[in-house]
């Protein structure tokens, strides 16, 4: 039970730091200061980025990754965390086959709103 609640704390911390760094990144990107805010090495296929990458969204994605896994140790459903949606950004970023998603700005503006909504 113990080991149980310092996962718990654990998770509390990460998914602050998360939303904590995330937000003002995003903010950036939606006033178009960042077009490569969803650019993460393992995302995308566009061969031109092969090289590129943002540090901080990176860095990001690490800490949601550690999230997704203490949600999956403690049997937490993950289904719309930030954590799982900041991968799905990158993805949908990088996917060059869908013609009509949004740009970077779009996409961080979406984002800030699910996580408005979700607060």
């Amino acid at each position: 039970m113990v080991a149980s609640s310092k996962l718990y704390s654990k998770l509390d911390a990460l998914e602050m730091e998360l939303t904590e760094r995330l937000v003002p990144h995003l903010i950036k990107a939606a006033e178009g200061k960042n077009d490569l805010v969803f650019c993460v090495k393992g995302y995308h296929s566009f061969a031109q980025l092969k090289h590129k990458t943002d540090p901080v969204t990176a860095e990001l994605v690490e800490i949601g990754a550690e999230i997704l896994s203490l949600k999956k140790k403690l049997g937490v459903p993950s289904d719309g965390s930030i954590a799982e949606r900041i991968c799905w950004y990158c993805r949908e970023w990088g996917n060059a086959k869908n013609h009509h998603r949004a740009g970077e700005q779009g996409l961080a503006k979406q984002f800030l709103n699910e996580i408005k909504n979700t607060q």
